[in-house]
């Protein structure tokens, strides 16, 4: 019985935690972006000749959260020039540290040829997710999903500094406040 009531509170914690991290996607639009300015010092992001990046994590293979988020990024990118491709770049942080290093990156260039998808060993994950305050856990049920925050990060270089300027935290996200938020970065 005692076994009972401990595993009825684990479930219950586990499904207050994703009903937490995934409540923006699906409940109010009234918060779906956020200004910040917030300096990063991680390598990798923005240590290109890009000025602006969009940042999503999540997990290859993801097909109910990452794989419709990255779908939209592909056609917000699409419909950039070839100057502003230039200056804006897409990256996929994968949470989920895979056997196959390669994994991420095949999985985000199945949405466009000019994405970018990392593999972190765990130590570096832990770093950028405390950063970025992205939280994920395995699924119980199947250890090949994770559940996690769905948040899209936009950052800028800002006098050689890494910054994050925007986080959108409602899917769907407002693609016209996210191609206005890009341009004036990139106007600065």
């Amino acid at each position: 019985m005692k076994r009972f009531f401990s595993l009825v509170i684990i479930l219950f914690v586990l499904l207050v935690s994703i009903f937490i991290m995934i409540s923006p996607t699906f409940f109010g639009n009234t918060l779906t972006r956020f200004e910040v300015k917030k300096e990063v010092k991680l390598p990798l992001v923005l240590d290109d000749s890009r000025d602006v990046k969009l940042l999503f994590f999540g997990y290859s293979g993801c097909i109910n959260v990452c794989t419709p988020r990255l779908r939209d990024l592909s056609t917000l990118y699409e419909t950039f020039d070839e100057s502003i491709k230039k200056r804006v770049g897409i990256e996929f942080i994968d949470i989920s540290t895979p056997d196959d290093e390669m994994l991420p990156q095949a999985f985000a260039t199945a949405f466009h040829p000019d994405f970018k998808g990392i593999y972190l060993n765990s130590k570096v994950l832990r770093e950028y997710t405390k950063a970025f305050e992205v939280y994920f856990s395995q699924s119980l049920i199947d250890k090949t999903e994770f559940y996690h925050t769905s948040n899209l990060y936009i950052l800028k270089k800002v006098n050689g500094k890494k910054e994050i300027r925007f986080i959108y935290n409602t899917y769907p996200y407002n693609f016209e406040q996210i191609r206005r938020d890009i341009m004036e970065l990139i106007n600065e």
